[in-house]
Order: C-alpha cells, then sequence, then structure tokens
C-alpha cells in the first residue's frame, strides 16, 4: 500500500530496501537496461557512497 519501497530506523543505523541493492549492481543483472550490459548499474554508486563514509 502506498508503494512503499523502503525503511530504516529511526536513528538511520538500518535499512532495508526492495529490490535488493547487493543484487542488481551490474547492469546485466537488471530485468531491463538500455546501458552497457557489462557496466556497473546505478545501484552501484550506493556502494561507492558507503565505502566513502566508512573510510
Amino acid at each position: 500500500p502506498g508503494g512503499l519501497t523502503a525503511v530504516t530506523t529511526a536513528d538511520g543505523r538500518f535499512t532495508a530496501m526492495m529490490p535488493h541493492p547487493e543484487r542488481v549492481f551490474r547492469n546485466i543483472q537488471l530485468s531491463w537496461t538500455d546501458q552497457d550490459r557489462d557496466a556497473f548499474s546505478p545501484w552501484m554508486q550506493l556502494w561507492e557512497n558507503a565505502r566513502k563514509w566508512v573510510r
């Protein structure tokens, strides 16, 4: 209901998302794309940002 696709805790320490970004980090894993199928998908930016934040 309402198109809910993600939830997070009040303190932001846990987030659950659909679709699962860990399953679609390459374009070949997407159900449809007009981009290079061998390249990273836009979801890869989530992991790059996480890596920068942890450093």
